[in-house]
């Protein structure tokens, strides 16, 4: 081949490679928007996930809400009973007091006679000394 052809391909090459150029940023650039794509769809599918979670929660708490009510209107139902029961345990809670009140007093005689053994004990003793020194 002559120079003039070789330079005629050379200068074709470089026109193909030039055209070829932006196609390559065309195709990356497809690329990166299909990995947005994606991306936005998956962040799509977690926020929808996110939201059932949420209509559960609420949907739970609803629930547990009408629980409760049930309850109070059971407990408003069986308020007069709550009131007897309430007023045998302040009883039962007297007579507690009063066992723990007796049970001190006890433990106070017992403490008192402690150291009245303990002061004769000593009386004895200074007593066998005193025999014992004559």
């Amino acid at each position: 081949m002559n120079e003039l052809t070789r330079e005629k391909l050379r200068t074709n090459a470089g026109i193909v490679k030039s055209a070829l150029a932006p196609h390559q940023i065309a195709s990356d650039m497809n690329e990166l928007a299909q990995e947005r794509s994606r991306i936005h769809a998956s962040i799509v599918v977690n926020a929808l996930a996110d939201h059932q979670i949420a209509s559960d929660m609420n949907e739970l708490t609803q629930e547990r809400s009408r629980i409760h009510a049930s309850i109070v209107r059971g407990a408003l139902a069986s308020h007069p009973l709550s009131n007897i029961m309430n007023e045998l345990t302040q009883g039962r809670s007297r007579i507690h007091a009063s066992i723990v009140v007796n049970a001190l007093a006890d433990h106070q005689i017992a403490s008192d006679m402690n150291a009245l053994t303990e002061e004769r004990s000593r009386i004895h003793a200074d007593i066998v000394v005193n025999a014992l020194a004559y």
